[in-house]
Order: structure tokens, then C-alpha cells, then sequence
């Protein structure tokens, strides 16, 4: 972190200066292995342990959910009917568009009865596939009938087996992008180690297993860490095309499970557009995200029937100009969602409501602010206290590298001076950043998003206690800067809080 990419300057440069603060850490991290003659072998060796250890975390969380909810609810010893009664709230509407297309004797009668539908509303005959998220029980439904598993796995089982299986993709997708930010698996271990130890305030799946947000995150989760490799300098075309391939897949599948989608996206876009503003992400990587975001948003409203909400959705308006905005949302009548916005604005105090569907949110605990007690959980694991200390350096080089790129500082002389003594902030690192701001925001205003930040939290803090940056910078204010120095903190740092964490459970 010890250099500023100057934008403005001629960007065929950008490239050569991305990472010449890290070459002496490489260098010494190459000489690590002793008895290795080869790097290339010590990276293989590396990217095998470092993903099967992925992997098997993963497989491991998924499993530890999916017992736990066992253990809570005796579901295996339970009658059919108590099963789908554990289905709480809307959990159980949204299980029983499962269960209705499996009971309908042909898949075409099936989806006339959700495009049909006059049993969710009284009086009423509305289209669920473009009124709720729900493609999810319409796709996983299809899949049960094709697949030869009748005999074997009941349908519930093959619900909720798919929801645990996601969990295990949520997680090795936080372990991956940690491990992407510090270029350390063991920054990954300890983001999925701190995930599993506070999943009071990460998750919830093993209670709530229908919400939308459990089928969601996991590809938000792909979706980050896959924007992440993105935004790395020098990629092959060949790794660039198969990584937008990747980010428009997990973006499409989100914005196709939660209704919720175009919010999140649209935090996403402004945090797109702070960095692009500040010169410190490439222009041209922004708009293919931009571009991928549009894309995904609008056939998920072609598989919505033209959801009205969507095409006057505020990210959509942000994409692509203000002006188009307002004329699209005079011109569309918003009303399946309309209750959302609703809600937004009397959670805000920007007017009130009689809206039943929003006063409904507004009543909900889920939907009020973040309780206190949880950065008490969170310090408990060390998770707080890491996170706040990453975010306040981070920050910092933040706020230098964009006073730097607004400032007048074309001047050659200027230039040269400068980029022997600033620091620089990674365009991935500095996604991350903002995006766990803006996350922590919202997350604060509303409980029910705090599942989005504190996962991203134990990513964020993980990444920076394996920084080799991160402690350069921190070493070198005080004057103790050495590589080794580097190497030694960056991994026994994340190892003793490992063992704490181990320690602490085996207590528990």
C-alpha cells in the first residue's frame, strides 16, 4: 500500500504500478517454503489445500445447520403435517407454492394455478410468479419430479436439504473472497470460522429455511467475491470473460429470489459510482457492471410479466439517467410492490402510511433497528473488535488516495515525490470498503439486513488481519517495518484468534 495509481495519468501505466508495494512480501513469502525449488509448485500446492479446505468448511456448516435444526424441532421424528406447520409465517406460503406444484398432475396445470391464483388473497386472483419471488419453489419443484430421489427423500427433506446446500456455497463463497482480498486461505478460515461462531447475527436459516434472503445470499455472496477477482488489474481475457459470466449468473439468480434484489443492487451501484468518481476503479469495469446489473434486472422482470415495480425500479432509474426515472415513474402505475416503498418512507419519517402490507413491516421486529446487544455477540468473538480496527486504517487510506486523485497533482514532479511515500487501496479492496459501509448502514436502520452486513463483516476483517498492507502500513508508522516482521504478524495474528475461537466453543 504504498503507492497512488494516478488515473488521470496515461493508463497504459496503471498496470506496472498496481503492486509494487508487495514485490518484497512475495519475494520473502516465495522463500517460505524451504524445501519447495519451485513457486509454481508452492501455489498448486497452495490453491489445493487452501480450496479443499473450502470446501470441506463449507460441506461441514452445512451440515452443522441442518443439526441443529433437527435438534431444535425433532423434524425427523415429527408427523408430515407438524413439518410443514414448523413453516412459520410467511415460510409457510411460500413452502406451499412447493407443495401445490407438486401435487398438480401436470406441470402445465401447475404453473395455471400460480399464474391463476385465488387462494393468497381473499376475493382476489392474482399472479403469483409476478407478484412474489417464487421461481425458486416453481424450478426446485420441477427438479423433484425429474430426478429418480421419490423413493428415497421426501419432498420436505429435498426442500430443506437444497437450503442447507446453499449454505455451504454461502460460506466457501465468503472464505473465497477473503482469500482473494489477503491472498491468504487463511484469511478464508477464520472469515468462515467467525461466520459459523456468530450465526446469532449471521444467519438464521436453520429456523426461518423458506425466507427469500436464505435462497438470495448465498449468490450475493458469489456475486461479491466474483466482482472481486473481477476488479483485479491485468486479468486474462479468457479469466475477465468468465468472471463477468460468473457475476452476471449469481446477479441474475439473486435479483430472481428477493424482492429486495433492486435495493441491494442499487447500494452496489452507488458504491460503483463513489469509486468510479474518485478514480479508483477502472471505467470500463464499471460499466460492464452496470450493464450486467440492467441486464439481470430486466429478465427478472420478463419472467415477472412485466413487473411494474421493476421497470420503475430505482436502480434502473440510477443506471441509466435521472431525467428517464422520473418520466418512467410518472408513467407506470406501481402497485404489487408499491408497499415497499411505502415502507422505506415511514421507516424513514419521510411520510405516513396506511398501507397495510407496510405497517405490517413497520410492526415486525425484524424491521426496527439493530439491536445494541449485538456488537456485545460480536465482541464476544473478537469479530468487532477486528473489524472496526480494519475498517478505521482502511478508511484512512481511503480518504488519502481520494484526496490525492481529486487534487491537482498532473504535474510530473508532483507525481514522482508522491509515489514514493503515499499509500495506494486495491480497486477490489476498495469495493469491499464501501460496500461494507453502506451495509453497516443499513443494517443499523433495519435488523433484518444486519445478515448482509455481518457476514460481509467477518470477510472484511479476516482479509485485513491477513494483509500483508495492512501491517506494512501499520508497522512502518511505527517505525518497525521488516518483511519478516510482515509475514509474522499477518499469520499469527488470524492463527491465536483461531485457537481463541476454538478454545472459547469448547468451553460453550
Amino acid at each position: 500500500m504504498m503507492s497512488i495509481r494516478q488515473r488521470r495519468e496515461i493508463r497504459a501505466t496503471e498496470v506496472s504500478e498496481d503492486f509494487p508495494a508487495q514485490e518484497e512480501n512475495v519475494k520473502l513469502e516465495n522463500k517460505l517454503p524451504s524445501g519447495c525449488t519451485s513457486r509454481r509448485l508452492w501455489k498448486i500446492l497452495s490453491l489445493t489445500i487452501g480450496g479443499t479446505i473450502a470446501l470441506c468448511i463449507g460441506l461441514l456448516t452445512s451440515v452443522y445447520l441442518a443439526t441443529l435444526h433437527e435438534n431444535d424441532l425433532w423434524f425427523s421424528n415429527i408427523k408430515e403435517v407438524e413439518r410443514e406447520i414448523s413453516f412459520r409465517t410467511e415460510c409457510g406460503l411460500y413452502y406451499s407454492y412447493y407443495k401445490q406444484m407438486l401435487q398438480a398432475p401436470t406441470l402445465v396445470q401447475g404453473f395455471h394455478g400460480l399464474i391463476y391464483d385465488n387462494k393468497t388473497e381473499s376475493m382476489k386472483t392474482i399472479n403469483l410468479l409476478q407478484r412474489m419471488n417464487i421461481y425458486q419453489e416453481v424450478f426446485l419443484s420441477i427438479l423433484y419430479r425429474v430426478l429418480p430421489i421419490q423413493k428415497y427423500l421426501e419432498p420436505v427433506y429435498f426442500y430443506i436439504y437444497t437450503l442447507f446446500g446453499l449454505q455451504a456455497i454461502y460460506v466457501t463463497a465468503l472464505y473465497i473472497t477473503s482469500w482473494l482480498l489477503s491472498g491468504t486461505w487463511l484469511s478464508g478460515l477464520l472469515a468462515a470460522f467467525w461466520y459459523v461462531t456468530n450465526r446469532i447475527d449471521t444467519t438464521r436459516v436453520e429456523f426461518t429455511i423458506p425466507l427469500r434472503e436464505n435462497w438470495a445470499l448465498p449468490f450475493f455472496a458469489i456475486q461479491i467475491a466474483a466482482i472481486t477477482y473481477f476488479l483485479r488489474p491485468n486479468l486474462q481475457p479468457l479469466s475477465e470473460r468468465l468472471t463477468l459470466l460468473a457475476i452476471f449468473i449469481s446477479t441474475f439468480l439473486f435479483s430472481l429470489t428477493w424482492q429486495f434484489n433492486q435495493f441491494m443492487m442499487l447500494m452496489q451501484a452507488l458504491v460503483l459510482f463513489t469509486l468510479d468518481s474518485l478514480d479508483m476503479l477502472p471505467a470500463v469495469k464499471a460499466t460492464w457492471l452496470y450493464g450486467i446489473q440492467i441486464t439481470s434486472l430486466l429478465l427478472v422482470c420478463i419472467l415477472q410479466f412485466f413487473n411494474s415495480m421493476i421497470l420503475g425500479s430505482l436502480l434502473i432509474s440510477f443506471n441509466l439517467s435521472v431525467f428517464i426515472a422520473r418520466k418512467l415513474q410518472k408513467i407506470l402505475n406501481l402497485k404489487s410492490d408499491e408497499h415497499i416503498f411505502k415502507f422505506l418512507k415511514a421507516k424513514f419519517g419521510l411520510g405516513a402510511t396506511r398501507d397495510f402490507d407496510a405497517n405490517l413491516y413497520l410492526c415486525e421486529e425484524a424491521f426496527g433497528l439493530l439491536p445494541f446487544n449485538t456488537f456485545g455477540r460480536l465482541s464476544d468473538t473478537l469479530l468487532f473488535y477486528a473489524y472496526i480496527f480494519v475498517l478505521s486504517i482502511t478508511v484512512i487510506v481511503a480518504f488519502v488516495v481520494a484526496f490525492h486523485n481529486l487534487s491537482d497533482s498532473t504535474n510530473q514532479q508532483s507525481v514522482g515525490k508522491m509515489e514514493k511515500g503515499t499509500v495506494d487501496l486495491k480497486p477490489e479492496t476498495a469495493y469491499n470498503l464501501i460496500h461494507t459501509i453502506l451495509f453497516g448502514f443499513l443494517a443499523l436502520s433495519t435488523m433484518r439486513m444486519k445478515y448482509l452486513w455481518t457476514s460481509h463483516m467477518c470477510v472484511f476483517a479476516s482479509f485485513g488481519l491477513c494483509s500483508p498492507e495492512i501491517w506494512e502500513l501499520l508497522l512502518k508508522s511505527v517505525h518497525l517495518y521488516n518483511p519478516k516482521r510482515i509475514c509474522i504478524m499477518r499469520y499469527s495474528v488470524p492463527i491465536l484468534i483461531l485457537l481463541y475461537l476454538c478454545y472459547k466453543n469448547q468451553k460453550s
